[in-house]
């Protein structure tokens, strides 16, 4: 009959000296423990609240996970960095935001790169490498933005908010059926249309498309005070400098020559009966090709818009001018031209005439371009 099998002690085979050791060692684990539980629950005790927060980091150390997210991250949120915050004070907020998955990587990447972490709010993201974290407070995140280039309409504005990311409905809320005074811009005129101004603006979660549209007309009223142009002259001159920048390049010049064309066309003196005739007012009607031609069943329009049939200058602005379109309009050149053509669309070549039999010749020219570059020779 086979034994029974012998079971083995774990100090089996060991000296006394060892098993005592061992023993030793056992035993100052569970102090070591203990003392780290006892302190723990001190703190949870005395300190309320703010001692929450502190055993946080403790406990993360202790028992939070171990690994680190890869990448940049997901979701934009925003840290607030008190004054004298050590790194790892630091590093166990960005944990209890969700930036980080733990503080050691994060203290690690500080260390390796020698980083002074400086107090204020920071755009940072959830789920960030620590790489990544340590970078966002080195160079910081940049808020979203967007671009408002010269000569956008409104139309094409709106596109470029909800691009962004902000909602439609809160764009067309914000532009639809506003004008400037809805922003406390005191100027009779029909609408926002040449009034948010061309530039960049940062964006952040805490902006409406209301507070955008406020930012643009706000520029728009500083650059007009700037310009000392009065509120009861800046329909005026905006809606001069929105067809100068459709109508003619950026050579400053030729600029100047095209507002001193449609002034003298509404002049007293007007060699076509008051009506400016401009194309960029009538495509601004249908909406603009390229080379701005129009046919003539588009000039029969009733719109207000249209300068082939209404005298004077349009309600407003058809686009929103830059600051060189309304320096022409404030400064136009002197001389009694009454016509222009961009002979040339591809260079900018620019050719004006007194007469309307000069214009035709200067039209034959441009016709000539028309038809070696897109046929369309025929249009007026």
């Amino acid at each position: 009959m086979s034994p029974l099998p012998t079971e083995f002690s774990a100090d089996e085979g060991l000296s006394r000296s060892e098993v005592r050791a061992k023993k030793r060692r056992r035993m100052l684990r569970r102090r070591r423990t203990t003392t780290i539980i006892i302190i723990c629950i001190l703190v949870f005790g005395i300190g309320g609240f703010f001692g929450v927060k502190a055993a946080g980091g403790v406990f993360d150390d202790l028992f939070g996970p171990k690994g680190d997210y890869e990448g940049q991250g997901t979701n934009e949120v925003s840290i607030d960095i008190a004054p004298g915050s050590s790194a790892r004070t630091v590093a166990n907020q960005l944990v209890e935001e969700g930036v980080i998955m733990n503080s050691e990587p994060f203290l690690d990447e500080v260390e390796r790169r020698e980083a002074t972490i400086q107090a204020g709010t920071w755009t940072m993201r959830e789920k960030m490498s620590s790489k990544a974290a340590v970078e966002a407070l080195i160079n910081p995140i940049a808020p979203p933005r967007i671009t408002v280039a010269e000569g956008k309409q409104v139309e094409e504005i709106k596109a470029i908010m909800i691009e962004s990311g902000m909602n439609a409905d809160e764009v067309d809320k914000a532009i639809d059926d506003k004008t400037p005074k809805d922003y406390g811009l005191e100027i009779d005129a029909p609408s926002l249309e040449g009034y948010l101004y061309p530039a960049t603006y940062d964006l952040d979660k805490t902006k409406t498309a209301e507070d955008v549209v406020q930012e643009m007309v706000d520029k728009t009223e500083s650059e007009l005070d700037e310009l000392g142009i009065e509120d009861k002259d800046a329909n005026r001159i905006l809606t001069i400098a929105s067809l100068v920048e459709k109508e003619s390049p950026g050579d400053e010049e030729v600029r100047k020559k095209v507002a001193r064309v449609f002034l003298n066309r509404i002049s007293d003196h007007s060699k076509t009966g008051g009506l400016l005739q401009s194309d960029a007012t009538v495509a601004y009607i249908h909406g603009a090709r390229s080379d701005l031609t129009t046919t003539k069943k588009e000039r029969q329009s009733d719109s207000p818009y249209n300068t082939y049939k209404k005298k004077g200058l349009p309600p407003g602005p058809i686009n929103a001018p830059s600051s060189g379109a309304v320096e022409a309009a404030l400064n136009p050149s002197k001389g009694d031209w009454q016509f222009f053509v961009a002979t040339n669309p591809d260079t900018g070549e620019t050719k004006f005439a007194n007469t309307y039999d000069e214009h035709q010749k200067n039209v034959e020219i441009y016709r000539k371009w028309l038809k070696d570059h897109n046929g369309n020779g025929d249009k007026e």
